[in-house]
């Protein structure tokens, strides 16, 4: 589909969440759902962040997009006792508003913990003060914050897992090499290693294939997520 489709069918308002179980592999039970934003268009066409981010970014609507997930995603879960986390930008982190939109809306939301924000891993080492300003909010307001496509490859890993996240999610490139791979074992077995001793949870995000999944498991890797267990869905009634 072309690119002006999505342009002539762009409005924050269809930007929806979808959902995708993230799965406890030694029990193979849902224990949470990452709610992964959708645009989807009056004629019904579905576009992936790929395609609309950057209109997102040339609307300067960034804090809203976030707003509106989590809005939608604590609305949709705010009954059902499941985890569930949405992603965020390195703009959210240093935004007043945002800050003050989850203030308000997580005042009196049932079991907070419950909630994960997702940052991209990259915003620790860009602005490791705004990171961890931002922590310290989360912290007070009771949800967690895990660091998403975590490479594992920095010089400071041992320091960044030192920092007082939650979890980390496995880049996909990486996940994916596993199979075939003894370098890429050989990082995954560290960050596990290291997440061990610092109680913090590892999540493998892409396993799309059963060989995937067991070299994600010869590795003592918490959790899983990705097409092998489920595409990401859209919202249906409770």
């Amino acid at each position: 589909m072309q690119i002006n489709e999505v342009v002539d069918g762009f409005d924050i308002d269809n930007i929806v969440p979808y959902f995708q179980p993230i799965v406890d592999l030694s029990t193979q039970s849902v224990i949470s759902y990452e709610c992964l934003a959708r645009l989807v268009t009056s004629a019904e066409h579905m576009f992936l962040p790929s395609e609309f981010l950057n209109l997102v970014e040339k609307e300067h609507c960034f804090g809203q997009l976030a707003q509106r997930i989590f809005h939608l995603s604590a609305q949709y879960f705010h009954s059902i006792n499941v985890g569930w986390s949405i992603n965020i930008s390195e703009q959210d982190i240093a935004d007043v508003e945002f800050a003050e939109f989850l203030i308000d809306h997580l005042s009196g939301y049932p079991n907070p913990q419950r909630v994960t924000l997702e940052v991209m891993a990259t915003a620790v080492t860009q602005d490791c003060q705004k990171f961890e300003s931002f922590i310290a909010l989360c912290k007070r307001l009771g949800i967690c914050v895990y660091l998403d496509r975590f490479a594992g490859t920095s010089n400071n890993l041992s320091k960044v897992l030192q920092l007082p996240i939650d979890g980390i999610k496995l880049d996909g490139t990486l996940v994916k090499r596993l199979a075939d791979s003894q370098d890429a074992r050989d990082v995954v077995e560290n960050i596990v290693t290291l997440a061990g001793q610092n109680n913090i949870a590892v999540i493998a995000e892409h396993i799309e294939d059963k060989a995937t999944l067991e070299a994600v498991q010869a590795l003592n890797v918490n959790y899983g997520q990705g097409f092998y267990f489920s595409y990401p869905q859209a919202q249906t009634s409770k």
